[in-house]
């Protein structure tokens, strides 16, 4: 390029940039960027939709340009003629598109005048035009616009590998509830207001953590069934899963069973038990109460078999009770006959992988996905309804662990290759392969983390390598420095699922779940900043919300032998989400619960062994006024014209007083409501006040009489003088 269009260029660009600064807002402009594409006023491109742009490709119009010059055409016409001299034949070339879309300055100018109905888009688009047509050639073609927009979302975007902030390591938690046994899954339970851990071991000890991992119940599994504290031999813990509609938690066991406790609280308690199934459980998924009103729980065995066990009436009961105050007892066979089939309904699909399922779960109440060491079908997607042909997914060596995010529609697998591998939902080829850079090492879990975009595969290295989930670049790759490793002797396993999301956190406001110093009363007292003792209302015990403010969760958990590593994402300053309020320690209800206001009473969440309660919406203390009717013929339709002639003052005393029988109705209605939310039904019963017992006064002397007589009867029946008891009785 010449000095003189060189020199010409530089001023149209200053040009260029003077006549969109003066249009263009500062707040979202900056005027102090060197490239020239920076220029392009923001405002317009934000403008440019693609309903603008399919209006806009209509406005441009055709034109044929030459794509060979003359010349050329001479050229080889010259070369076919001496090449058919020497016998050699071209093939005809294939003739060139020579469609092109264009725009003059004035045609583009108006076009999106008329596009989007406002003039002062004029100067935008004049400046976007000229920063297209830099040649000043008098006309823009379609593909250059498109050019310049993939140009300018481009030049916004900066690479996610340069912008990056490595994961800090907030340190390793030994659960000693473990007692050295392997973990297998950390189930999250939570609410609104609520949040604890279920940590549950190899050999069935189950450990109940707050959000900061610190114990707070722990039982065993196996106790319950046998009572026997001690290690079960042969035996094991496969799978968990939590089905949060019911407030129950199922365990999956090596013997072919299943166990469903109750977690509604944090004392647990054992609700029926199944055993005797065909093959032994591997995994398990559970699909909360859909539409149609029943719930399903997925098992996966060791066989390769997918067995559903539909819930028909989940919210009234998951089984039929045989004894409601221990645990039942049932034999998978029982489940498919009376009375149980009007509670459960059993499917199995029978070989749907050659190997084992190592990991299943439910990506729409009509879709489920497996995963299996089978190398023929390594993932399946199943439709439920059979409208649609399974996806049977083939990978080199199976498919260890993946994980699914229905909102994305990806999956992400991992194998025994070593690779990360990136699926979208029906397709039987993956969008991307991830690998570390080392070499090939067997995969134990795969996690997706939708907050931070980012894709985490945990290697049997005790290594965690993360990637970013849409450039597909390595990010950062960290070693878990767990405090056994390198002991001699000391042997690594790992569960189930080994990552696991962090606890929520609350970014502002004071966790009313998670306060010390409270008591276990329906109000808190505690010591306020002058000593003084200070009285708090409880807000959660009318079942309000005591913070809205939002949850951040950005902590990942990974889980090996008996030891939990913590790896965070950012610092940030906010207190974990606690457990349950008045929850924390096991007690008896007593009176100090009763919600006695007169209000509506607590509110339950609802188990299996609990139904909906219905509240009554009469208010009898509460008359309704209708101002629309006049009130002298509302009395008279009523048959209650004598009513206000009646002095209700003089009536306090009577026997038959409507108001106050009415009153002590409401009361105690009230007061059995609160009593039943709590768990203890025998608060609302009436107390008595017992008669003295009677005394006994007048019997004392008839009493010494017989005892005197009694003391001499014996006294002549032992006399030596040898009389007979009969004479001696006279």
């Amino acid at each position: 390029m010449s000095i003189k269009s060189q020199k010409s260029l530089n001023e149209e660009c200053t040009e260029i940039f003077e006549r969109s600064y003066s249009i263009k807002s500062a707040s979202e402009e900056n005027p102090s960027s060197d490239d020239e594409e920076e220029y392009v006023s923001k405002e317009l491109l934000k403008k440019l939709t693609p309903s603008v742009l399919s209006k806009l490709r209509k406005c441009f119009k055709r034109a044929r340009e030459k794509k060979a010059r003359d010349l050329d055409k001479k050229v080889e016409k010259v070369m076919r003629a001496a090449a058919a001299e020497e016998g050699i034949e071209f093939v005809e070339s294939v003739p060139l598109d020579t469609e092109h879309l264009y725009l003059n300055e004035n045609g583009f100018v108006s076009a999106l005048d008329n596009i989007l109905g406002n003039p002062k888009y004029k100067p935008h688009a004049q400046t976007l035009y000229r920063a297209i047509d830099r040649f000043q050639t008098g006309r823009v073609s379609w593909s250059q616009l498109v050019a310049r927009l993939v140009a300018s979302g481009a030049r916004t975007t900066a690479s996610r590998l340069d912008t990056w902030s490595p994961v800090k390591e907030a340190g390793v938690v030994r659960l000693k509830h473990c007692n050295r046994e392997t973990i297998v899954t950390l189930i999250s339970i939570e609410d609104e207001n609520s949040f604890c851990y279920v940590a549950v071991s190899k050999g069935g000890r189950i450990g109940i953590y707050t959000g900061d991992l610190k114990l707070l119940k722990s039982y065993e599994v196996f106790y319950h069934r046998s009572g026997v504290r001690s290690r079960v031999r042969n035996c094991w813990i496969t799978d968990a899963a939590h089905m949060r509609d019911v407030s129950c938690l199922v365990l999956s066991a090596s013997d072919r069973s299943l166990t469903i406790y109750d977690v509604s609280t944090l004392s647990h308690t054992p609700l029926y038990c199944v055993t005797g199934l065909p093959n032994i459980p591997t995994c398990l998924a559970y699909c909360p109460t859909t539409e149609a009103g029943y719930s399903e729980l997925l098992v996966g065995t060791e066989r390769g078999e997918l067995i559903r066990l539909r819930f028909l009436q989940p919210r009234v009961s998951l089984l039929h009770v045989k004894v409601p105050d221990t645990i039942n007892y049932y034999f998978w066979m029982e489940l498919s006959c009376p009375p149980h089939s009007t509670y459960c309904s059993i499917h199995t699909c029978r070989s749907a992988h050659a190997r084992s399922v190592r990991r299943a779960t439910y990506v729409r109440e009509d879709i489920l996905l497996s995963c299996s060491h089978d190398t023929v079908v390594s993932l399946r997607m199943k439709y439920l309804t059979g409208k649609l042909d399974d996806y049977e997914i083939t990978v080199h060596r199976g498919v260890s662990c993946f994980d699914s995010v229905t909102a994305l529609r990806l999956t992400v697998t991992g194998s025994k290759d070593g690779l990360v591998r990136i699926w979208t939902h029906a397709q039987r080829t993956p969008i991307a392969k991830l690998k570390p850079n080392c070499a090939p090492v067997p995969v134990v879990d795969v996690k997706i983390v939708e907050t931070e975009n980012v894709v985490l595969g945990y290697y049997n290295n005790c290594m965690i390598h993360i990637w970013d989930l849409y450039e597909e670049c390595l990010l950062q790759s960290v070693k878990l420095k767990f405090p056994f490793l390198g002991v001699l002797g000391k042997r690594i396993e790992f569960g189930t699922t080994s990552i696991h999301l962090g606890p929520p956190r609350r970014k502002s406001g004071i966790n009313a779940a998670d306060e010390t110093g409270r008591s276990r009363r329906g109000s808190s007292v505690f010591e306020g900043s002058t000593g003084g003792l200070m009285l708090q209302m409880e807000s959660n015990m009318d079942g309000e919300q005591v913070d809205s403010a939002p949850l951040d969760r950005s902590e990942v958990l990974v889980t090996c032998n008996d030891s939990v590593y913590i790896l965070s994402f950012r610092d940030i300053d906010a207190s974990v989400v606690g457990p349950a309020c008045r929850a924390v320690e096991g007690r008896r209800p007593s009176v100090w619960d009763l919600n006695l206001s007169g209000g509506r009473s607590p509110s339950k969440q609802v188990t299996p062994r609990t139904t909906l309660a219905v509240d009554s919406d009469i208010h009898l203390l509460q008359p309704t006024i209708h101002s629309t009717f006049d009130l002298d013929q509302l009395i008279a339709h009523a048959g209650l014209e004598n009513i206000l002639e009646k002095d209700f003052v003089l009536t306090r005393g009577f026997k038959h007083d409507l108001n106050k029988k009415m009153f002590e109705m409401q009361s105690k209605e009230n007061k059995r409501k609160s009593s039943v939310c709590i768990g203890a039904p025998y608060l609302s019963l009436p107390r008595y006040t017992l008669d003295p017992l009677p005394v006994f006064h007048h019997l004392h002397e008839r009493y010494e009489r017989v005892k005197r007589w009694i003391l001499s009867w014996t006294k002549r029946k032992r006399h030596p003088n040898g009389e007979s008891n009969h004479d001696s009785a006279k």
